[in-house]
């Protein structure tokens, strides 16, 4: 397979060279185009997102070449800060994206409930034959996908892949894509009634019956919420028993969909390895990150711009006082692994190339 270029600059004056990127790569960004550029805002709460003197000097960018930028993203199944379009245009406010600091609009992509969105029918499919990607995203010249990598408790990573899978795409096809993984099972005797799956579930599987918590598994949509939250350990999804891993496939059919609307040269993605917490920027809290700052790269490329990005925190040094470093792993050492053990790292990028989105052979060059 042929191997994609991916673009690099280090953590050090990585806001100074930024625009080299856009230099390097050539972004042919024509005139009054529309370009939509995808984050996440941040969870109320979490502070590690990507930070937002990085997304303006993008926007800066984009508006520099001629084109007319967005800010954008989707709503959330699950009920935290981000559920609605009043409550995330409220949250991303709270967190520094507005549209007079970030000098354009900010556009939730799938409207008022989530729903707005176009159906797009799958030529070639592992899960799902039809995705709805999110209304203002599909109407689009140009889509910059702007990542913060994380670690993630379902995919592993969370970076491009992930981003334009579950951030461009309506609720339907979210629902979709999460009721293909495993339900979680649920123990009761490590249960401490602390309530917090009744009120983050989305899909009302868990609730309070007398002193005990009836989980009603034909109720779960999968969205992991339950496991992520519980303190005590009580929840659980043995995510070795999902066959072929599931949800990966039916993200990578999201990615084409989403991507089967731009041609080659009209998406560019860029991940920014800035804060590399061990959880995505989901929970409304923020631990310490996995490894010391790496730097961003950018490709035309989302699966090359992924694997690269996880190459380099495998060999990456750990954070102190991390859960890596505790654990003892260090360069060298599969880190996600560490956090999350039951997912297979390499058998997800077998997944991510078997979906023919993209190549996990990729050349670096390192811009200074």
């Amino acid at each position: 397979m042929e191997k994609s270029k991916v673009f690099f600059i280090t953590p050090e004056k990585a806001w100074q060279r930024l625009d080299r990127i856009f230099s390097r790569a050539k972004l042919n960004i024509e005139k009054e185009e529309i370009v939509a550029i995808k984050l996440h805002f941040g969870e109320l709460g979490n502070i590690r997102y990507i930070r937002p003197a990085i997304v303006r000097k993008v926007v800066d960018m984009v508006k520099k070449r001629g084109g007319k930028p967005f800010l954008t993203d989707t709503t959330t199944l699950y009920r935290h800060a981000r559920q609605t379009m009043f409550d995330y245009l409220e949250t991303a406010r709270k967190n520094g994206f507005t549209p007079e600091t970030m000098g354009c609009p900010i556009i939730i992509a799938d409207g008022l409930k989530g729903n707005s969105g176009e159906w797009v029918e799958l030529s070639s499919w592992r899960k799902l034959k039809r995705v709805k990607v999110a209304q203002a995203i599909f109407e689009s010249d140009f889509l910059i996908c702007l990542s913060h990598v994380t670690f993630h408790i379902q995919t592993g990573l969370g970076a491009s892949i992930k981003n334009i899978a579950m951030g461009c795409t309506t609720k339907e096809t979210k629902l979709a894509m999460h009721a293909s993984a495993a339900k979680p099972t649920y123990n009761r005797s490590k249960c401490i009634l602390c309530m917090t799956c009744v009120r983050v579930c989305p899909g009302n599987a868990f609730r309070k019956s007398k002193d005990r918590i009836i989980y009603e598994s034909e109720k779960c949509i999968g969205c992991g919420e339950c496991i992520a939250y519980c303190p005590s350990g009580a929840i659980k999804v043995p995510w070795s028993s999902v066959p072929n891993y599931d949800l990966q496939k039916s993200m990578l059919d999201a990615v084409s969909g989403v991507i089967s609307g731009f041609p080659p040269q009209k998406r560019f993605f860029i991940n920014v390895a800035l804060d590399v917490t061990p959880h995505c920027d989901c929970p409304p809290e923020s631990l310490l990150p996995a490894v010391p700052d790496i730097g961003i790269f950018a490709s035309y490329d989302a699966v090359a711009c992924d694997k690269a990005s996880f190459d380099f925190i495998k060999e990456a040094a750990a954070y102190p006082g991390s859960e890596i470093d505790r654990k003892r792993k260090g360069r060298g050492d599969e880190k996600i692994n560490v956090i999350y053990p039951d997912i297979d790292m390499e058998r997800y990028w077998e997944v991510c190339e078997q979906a023919q989105v993209g190549s996990v052979e990729y050349e670096i060059e390192k811009l200074s």
